[in-house]
């Protein structure tokens, strides 16, 4: 899952095209919703649900929801190490409870490489009930400040919608 936002890192600016106005994205069979900040565009992903960049910054945001019809039965500190798949060398792992739409979770920060490149991690994890819900910004170390306020804009802006898929 990280690596579909660590792949728009490494990516740059692949892509052009028209700038989408900042809106809510609604995710109805994992119910959920969020808004894109200001100069992200949406790109294509498989991995994630809703998944944006900035290119200038190289930066992304995803957005994911994992939903196995059942309550998850792992715990969440155990579902936020999933974050690090994939991932080489990560340092500074800082990890704080959370509540978030009235959810629990955990907040987590750290830095690693990610196919051989320095990348720095923000995500917070939540326990959906039905569902676990991941949101992530990876960016340059060095651009990391530059998408913070943006991140948590993102964060904040996630809610549960009543158009949850049974």
């Amino acid at each position: 899952m990280l690596a579909a936002v660590g792949g728009v890192v490494l990516a740059g600016c692949a892509a052009g095209g028209a700038r989408p106005e900042p809106g809510s994205v609604v995710v109805r069979d994992k119910g959920y919703r969020v808004t894109v900040p200001a100069g992200w565009e949406p790109i294509p992903s498989h991995e994630a649900d809703v998944a944006l960049r900035q290119a200038a910054l190289g930066a992304g945001l995803m957005a994911h929801g994992t939903c196995e019809g059942k309550t998850p039965r792992r715990t969440l500190p155990v579902l936020v190490r999933h974050l690090r798949f994939g991932l080489r060398d990560v340092e500074g792992l800082d990890q704080t409870p959370v509540v978030l739409a009235g959810r629990p979770g955990v907040r987590s920060r750290f830095t690693a490489r990610l196919d051989g490149m320095p990348v720095a991690v923000g995500a917070v994890t939540l326990d959906g009930g039905r569902c676990v819900y991941d949101l992530v910004v990876v960016a340059p170390p060095e651009r990391q400040a530059a998408v913070a306020a943006d991140f948590e804009r993102f964060a904040q802006s996630f809610e549960l919608t009543s158009e949850r898929a049974p």
